[in-house]
């Protein structure tokens, strides 16, 4: 057997002794690569979360907390978390500011679930930045290489999504046109009457807040629709009128021109039966003899529209009459069998158009002849023998107006002081007496050019109301002063008449007034004078 000379000199233990050696230094270059992969993949994680963090709170949408994901601390924490394969992170840290080198203004503060912060007046035109910062301590497994402890962390920001315009197919003519702001400000009153004229203000203006002028905006929704050409302020109006009732959804729309992108808003609008008044104008003769006919002369008002229908008459005690109405007005006669003072309630049943409403007055029965006379102008029917039945009938003539029962001298009869709550004024009557008085009408006064104090509008009155009867609705322009003619009463007790403005009534200057005329025989020499 042929021997290799070059290992005739080595030991058998040689080789362990060299592995012994050289091992020690393997193992150290082993750990350190190790180490170092460690470092390295636990500062990519890192720089990881930030990124999705950032990037999940700046997109559009909804997050898990039901609220828009940069409003979602809990979802954009979850988001930064879910890359750390090496267990949670230290710290995750968000704020928000307008671009690089600008102050950060901390956000989420640990242990919430949602920030709302951020408002829309910073978020419009997408001008501010989610900014995620995520800190995670790196130890080293064994300190036999040069690997020392510290902080790794990284930030990411990214601008917030708030809104985002969406454009398909646009003529790139379109493309230089200054975008436009189009809003719906008005559309009182709210709910409106069936077949009432509802007017509706809108503004215009670019996005730098500039006044468009001269435009054309078409407003749509309603039955009878109307075009508002805008004014110097940008500013416009015009009435449109709808025929049935229900919910309804008002569209502005604005096609733009040569320099102005177009434009739309809508406005949800409701229209509801018409109110009415139900006023009861005579029961003449009054007082009445026991067993006397007398008769009952009824007006119902209110809504675009003339009411129709019946109104029942109750005089208590099982004497009733029903009266089916012509030209909003009837009449039918009642009798008494014993003497007294009664209170008659005329009460509207409604048709399609109009609500039911009540009225009520004060009849005087006695067991002789009155010695009062009637007014010259009322002229009674002729007696009808009355039918036993559960509604007697009477069909009269055509006969002229009866005047309202005279009463005594209405001067003890009191108000209270203007009062204004949100867009409302008031003031509060007391009758003491045990009749009704009515009212022939109302003038009332206002701070229309300064009475809300925010922005240029002026105040313009909507809606009156009597107790819980509206009077009249509409809408007044560049006025301080109205008169509302009105067949209102005002029934034994306190009664509030209340006056309804577009806006708030913030600003009172002393000028505010009312005033009302009264057309019960014996109260007209004694108006009501919120002054005195």
């Amino acid at each position: 057997m042929k021997k290799y000379r070059f290992l005739e000199g080595k030991k058998t233990a040689q080789a362990m002794v060299e592995f012994a050696i050289a091992l020690p230094v393997l193992l150290l270059l082993l750990y350190g690569i190790l180490e170092a992969g460690r470092l390295l993949f636990l500062y990519s994680t890192v720089v990881t979360a930030s990124r999705q963090a950032a990037r999940y709170g700046s997109t559009t949408g909804q997050g898990n907390s039901g609220v828009s994901r940069y409003q979602d601390c809990q979802g954009i924490r979850a988001a930064a978390n879910a890359v750390g394969y090496l267990g949670a992170f230290d710290t995750i840290s968000l704020a928000f500011d307008t671009g690089p080198n600008t102050t950060q203004t901390p956000y989420c503060p640990t242990g919430s679930n949602t920030d709302s912060s951020l408002t829309t007046a910073l978020l419009e035109g997408n001008r501010t930045r989610l900014v995620v910062t995520v800190r995670k301590h790196f130890t080293p497994l064994v300190k036999l290489v040069p690997f020392f402890q510290r902080d790794i962390t990284a930030t990411s920001a990214r601008t917030i999504l708030y809104s985002v315009p969406i454009v398909v197919e646009q003529d790139p003519n379109q493309f230089f046109k200054t975008p436009t702001i189009l809003a719906i400000t008005s559309d009182a009153p709210d709910p409106s009457e069936m077949n009432q004229s509802v007017p509706v203000e809108i503004w215009l203006h670019d996005d730098n807040l500039n006044p468009i002028s001269g435009a054309t905006v078409n407003i749509s929704g309603a039955d009878v629709n109307c075009s508002i050409t805008t004014n110097n302020n940008g500013v416009g109006s015009c009435n449109v009128v709808f025929n049935t009732v229900g919910p309804k959804v008002l569209s502005a729309f604005y096609e733009g021109d040569t320099n102005n992108l177009g434009s739309s808003d809508t406005e949800d609008h409701t229209v509801s039966i018409a109110n009415t008044v139900t006023t009861i104008l005579s029961d003449q003769p009054n007082p009445s003899v026991k067993q006397q006919d007398f008769v009952i002369s009824v007006q119902v008002t209110g809504g675009s529209s003339t009411p129709t229908g019946t109104v029942n008459v109750d005089g208590g005690g099982g004497v009733k009459c029903a009266i089916t109405l012509t030209n909003g007005v009837g009449n039918c006669l009642l009798n008494y069998n014993n003497s007294g003072s009664y209170t008659l309630t005329a009460s509207y049943i409604g048709d399609a158009n109009h609500m039911p409403s009540t009225g009520t007055s004060i009849h005087q029965v006695v067991d002789a002849t009155p010695t009062a006379t009637l007014p010259p102008t009322a002229t009674l029917p002729p007696t009808v023998t009355p039918i036993p039945s559960p509604t007697p009938t009477f069909t009269p003539t055509p006969s002229p107006t009866l005047t309202p029962t005279t009463v005594p001298s209405c001067n003890l009869v009191t108000h209270g002081a203007i009062s204004r709550a949100g867009n409302v004024m008031s003031m509060t009557i007391t009758n003491p007496y045990p009749f009704t008085i009515t009212m022939s009408d109302i003038t009332v006064t206002w701070n229309d050019d300064k009475g809300h104090s925010q922005g240029n509008k002026k105040l313009s009155l909507q809606r009156t109301d009597v107790g819980l009867v509206t009077i009249w609705t509409g809408s007044t322009f560049n006025q301080s002063t109205f008169t509302i003619p009105t067949f209102a009463t005002v029934p034994p007790g306190t009664t509030t008449i209340s006056f309804y403005f577009d806006q708030t009534y913030d600003n009172p200057d002393g000028t505010e007034h009312i005033y009302i005329n009264l057309k019960t025989p014996g109260c007209q020499n004694n108006p009501i004078d919120s002054s005195k």
